[in-house]
């Protein structure tokens, strides 16, 4: 049946409320009859002001008017009826028809036009006709507002700073309602200070910003504001009248408040906390800002106080992130120096070691002496030079060792690992290692804290010279080399040994702190190590097999990563 199209094509499904007005009972009777029969709930006003007390008592989708009616014509009524419901829909029907009055029908956004006397099927297919008309109009609006809020998400999330953020929620408000003046208001808990952005010409990109320090007592009411403001009365807004006296204010009440416009005020609210005010100035004194328009100023709030709970969020996140790394370069350092205390025992027994050689052929040499044995004082002569050189060595190894710096620099990791063997090839814990270097030449530079890399180099060392029973005197092979990965943009670095290597539970373990699996630790420890590489951005891994050596692999960006 046709009338059942037409309720589902309105409403979904709802019947589509309708006012008609005619001041002559016959037709006013015989349209409200014709109109019912298809379903519609439809009521009758023989006046223009009967017809406007319904407007406001009721909300209406369509109202079909009579033009020539005393005290108030048809078309005067339908712009009073838009003034108070923007987004009723408006027919005419009239038995005087003039191209003037077509035309002022036509501007006033008539569906429809018309002629008495008419039949059923004329006004039943003239209201049909004007469901679906209303109909394409909403859908195609649903698609716009879609478009808009896909549109402002992008904004927002591309808004860097709270200043930004609000600057561009202004701007987009004002645009997609097609205003031009418009303020926010932010509320700074922190400074106690509302901060304002006000726009007083939009085409002419005319923004200005304010602060003010004012008493959060003056502006109580306006923090437990929830519910959209319209008004013309600076004295009736909340958060205006309290502060209309202070001349910083003044440019938002003159440029915002004009006689004859109203205002639109939504709080800029979520979870029950208040951070500002959108407030835009309307269209005209002759018109409102649509029911449309005022759903999207709502839902730009909303996303605004989200974006800005968002961002502080971040700030915050950021700050913490700082702490967090300020926190583990202390607790690195203090690890160090700890870690440096406990080394300082074998330190001095490497010492003890070439003294003790030295001060032993210095005997011999008096000996020999004492018999003129030219051929042993050479020897021990020969022996002593040797160890002295061996001992500069190790205290410039120990002295560099001592100077890390904290700075991170760009660095060739090849030349570091060579520093590092200055360091360590002299010490008695290495005396029965063969070493092998397989540095790739074409290396990239690394940006690094090079003592800490050091640090954690010389741990890796030491490990592998104990992992092969160094103390003993077992020896082994520790192959140190750097390669570079250029999908990654890595430079790798791994120490191998041929020691005793690992059960897949020591493996677990290695970088806990405490971890252990010696009665006399040194170094810095794995636990270090990897707070260290982590510092760096980069990582650290191992690979071991019990009885097949072990693998250590550290692996640095070439640039800092964010």
């Amino acid at each position: 049946m046709r009338g059942a199209e037409e309720k589902s094509e309105v409403g979904h499904g709802e019947p589509t409320k309708i006012l008609v007005v005619d001041d002559e009972e016959i037709v006013l009777k015989f349209a409200c009859d014709a109109l019912r029969s298809q379903g519609h709930l439809v009521k009758g006003a023989l006046s223009a002001p009967e017809a406007l007390k319904r407007i406001k008592e009721e909300k209406y989708d369509f109202i079909l008017t009579d033009i020539k009616m005393p005290e108030m014509d048809g078309v005067e009524l339908i712009k009073a009826v838009h003034e108070i419901n923007p987004t009723i829909g408006a027919l005419f029907m009239t038995g005087y028809a003039s191209l003037d009055t077509a035309k002022e029908a036509i501007q006033e956004g008539a569906y429809d036009y018309i002629l008495k006397p008419f039949d059923l099927h004329e006004i039943r297919s003239a209201v049909a006709d004007a469901i679906r008309k209303r109909r394409k109009v909403r859908e195609d609006a649903r698609g716009e507002e879609l478009s808009r809020l896909s549109d402002l998400h992008k904004i927002l999330y591309t808004a860097g700073d709270k200043k930004g953020l609000l600057r561009w929620s202004l701007g987009f408000a004002i645009m997609q309602c097609n205003l031009n003046v418009g303020s926010i208001i932010f509320w700074n808990e922190k400074t106690s200070e509302l901060e304002l952005f006000l726009c007083q010409d939009l085409s002419k990109n005319l923004f200005q910003e304010t602060k003010i320090a004012v008493d959060e007592e003056k502006i109580r009411k306006w923090l437990l504001m929830e519910d959209v403001l319209q008004t013309k009365n600076p004295q009736e807004h909340p958060i205006l009248s309290q502060l209309q006296d202070l001349p910083s204010f003044a440019p938002i009440i003159n440029t915002i408040f004009q006689e004859g416009y109203e205002v639109i005020s939504i709080p800029i609210r979520k979870g029950g906390r208040t951070y500002g005010l959108l407030s835009l100035k309307g269209p005209s004194p002759q018109m409102r800002v649509s029911e449309a328009d005022l759903k999207l100023l709502t839902i730009i709030a909303i996303q605004t106080a989200i974006s800005i709970e968002n961002l502080s969020l971040l700030e915050e996140s950021r700050r913490s992130y700082q702490e967090l790394e300020k926190l583990q370069e202390q607790m690195i350092g203090l690890e160090s120096m700890a870690a440096k205390g406990r080394a300082s025992a074998e330190i001095g027994h490497e010492l003890n070691n070439y003294l003790t050689v030295i001060l032993g052929n210095f005997q011999l040499f008096s000996r020999s002496m004492d018999k003129g044995d030219l051929a042993s004082l050479r020897k021990y002569v020969s022996v002593i030079g040797a160890n002295l050189e061996k001992t500069g060595k190790f205290v410039d190894g120990l002295l560099d060792f001592s100077r890390l710096k904290s700075e991170k620099t760009e660095c060739n990791i090849n030349e570091l690992i060579e520093k590092t063997f200055l360091f360590v090839s002299p010490q008695n814990r290495f005396k029965n290692i063969n070493f092998k270097k397989e540095l790739k030449e074409e290396i990239q530079p690394v940006v690094v804290d090079s003592g800490q890399i050091q640090q954690v180099l010389y741990n890796l060392l030491n490990n592998a010279a104990d992992a092969m029973g160094k103390r003993t005197g077992e020896g082994g092979t520790i192959t140190i080399g750097t390669d570079y990965d250029k999908i990654e943009k890595m430079v790798h670095i791994w120490v191998k040994d041929t020691g005793y290597g690992m059960s897949e539970k020591v493996m677990k373990g290695i970088f806990k702190d405490g971890f252990t699996t010696k009665k006399l630790g040194h170094g810095i420890g794995l636990s270090i190590c990897k707070k260290i590489i982590d510092n760096h951005k980069g990582d650290i891994e191992v690979e071991s097999k019990l009885n097949q050596g072990t693998t250590f692999r550290v692996k640095l960006p070439c640039h800092p990563r964010p």
